[in-house]
């Protein structure tokens, strides 16, 4: 965390009280340009802090596609919708995707809806999901 939040959290702090954990982790996370999530560098995988499993292999999507297909003929084969929050760079909705593609049918009646709060993690998205 930049020193520039740290201060801005500190002063938060002195001027309205405790906050609580959840509002310290939204902006130590999201704070505008200097939250951890916000900021443009590299976060996740080579060059990153962490790997996620998606990271290490796109087994780990494949199977989740092939539990979800599973999960879509139990439940009748009718429009299917998948929420994903914090999608990150999307590496794992293109390996769940590229899995449910080879079944016309349930790609067909998909929906598939991320949810990510940080407009740098988007425009990774949207190179990583076609």
């Amino acid at each position: 965390m930049s020193s520039v939040l740290t201060d801005i959290i500190i002063d938060k702090i002195r001027k309205e009280g405790p906050i609580s954990f959840r509002d310290f982790m939204e902006m130590s996370l999201y704070y505008p340009e200097l939250g951890y999530y916000m900021s443009p560098q590299n976060k996740i995988g080579k060059d990153g802090d962490y790997y996620t499993s998606p990271y290490l292999s796109h087994l780990f999507g494949e199977l989740l596609g092939r539990q979800l297909e599973e999960m879509w003929s139990l439940l009748g084969k009718n429009e299917f919708t998948i929420v994903e929050f914090g999608a990150g760079t999307g590496l794992l909705s293109h390996d769940i995707l590229s899995y449910i593609k080879n079944n016309k049918i349930f790609y067909d009646h998909l929906n598939y809806y991320i949810i990510e709060k940080s407009p740098v993690m988007r425009e990774l998205e949207k190179k990583n999901i076609a």
